[in-house]
């Protein structure tokens, strides 16, 4: 931070000193070092990716600062599916795993906002875990007029139209996830596979979604996983699963089928 001196050049064109510029980025620095006190917070947790510890070394000259930061060594999601397509168990099996982080995540009034399939990682001995709390934001913080911070494709509604929510976003965002996953690989109301995708169908999929469209099941899911997965996603909060308690114990249920 920050991540080019043209960042600095930016601030100090807008009239700031470098004693007001040095003040401005080591905001964003203490905001960082935050986040890490929050996921230490979690750490010990098999479904969330524990933090082991950090380091914040300012630069001699200029204005700057390293942040590294050392966990414990995963595989991404999407490198573990390229190589072992997930099976109907495995996305049950993940489903339940993140819904085991977001309980976490409740108990401590955390709510992540950033669900999604780059956000979840795999362990050897075959564990999905949550990581990446970089936009996550305690309760407290998030009662207001809130931010759009988080990605588009897995982002509840509510969150896109900067209205209040809660913790039902991450429900919400997890359930885009396991849908993506029935769903040969696409987030609802995407051109079916193997069709090519173009960007405008990507906008389209999102407004239709936004502006309340009753989501198809997915292609691959049955009956049972479709009602779960789209009981995660309903549109409206208070149709969702009440907590991601609730949504794991469905889980488990159709698992043990």
């Amino acid at each position: 931070i920050p991540q080019s001196q043209s960042e600095v050049k930016s601030v100090l064109a807008d009239g700031m000193d470098e004693q007001s510029a040095t003040s401005y980025f080591r905001g964003f620095v203490e905001e960082m070092v935050a986040e890490f006190v929050l996921m230490s917070k979690l750490k010990g947790h098999s479904n969330i990716v524990s933090y082991e510890d950090h380091r914040v070394v300012e630069h001699t000259e200029g204005i700057g600062w390293d942040i590294l930061i050392r966990m414990e060594l995963l595989t991404p999601l999407l490198d573990h599916v390229s190589k072992n397509p997930l099976s109907r168990s495995d996305v049950i099996k993940l489903g339940i795993d993140i819904c085991k982080a977001l309980e976490v995540c409740r108990k401590n009034n955390i709510i992540h906002r950033d669900i999604k399939p780059e956000n979840i990682f795999y362990s050897d001995i075959g564990d999905f875990k949550l990581g990446d709390f970089g936009i996550a934001k305690t309760v407290e913080k998030t009662t207001g007029g809130l931010s759009k911070k988080g990605t588009y494709t897995y982002m509840a509604p509510e969150v896109y139209k900067g209205e209040a929510y809660g913790a039902s976003v991450d429900i919400y965002s997890l359930g885009i996830v396991l849908y993506r996953f029935m769903n040969n690989n696409r987030t609802p109301f995407l051109p079916s596979y193997p069709t090519p995708i173009k960007y405008a169908d990507r906008e389209s999929a999102m407004n239709r979604r936004m502006d309340g469209e009753t989501i198809p099941a997915p292609a691959n899911a049955d009956e049972a996983l479709s009602r779960v997965i789209l009981k995660a996603c309903a549109y409206k909060p208070e149709e969702r699963y009440r907590s991601a308690a609730d949504m794991r114990h469905d889980l488990e249920a159709l698992l043990g089928e």
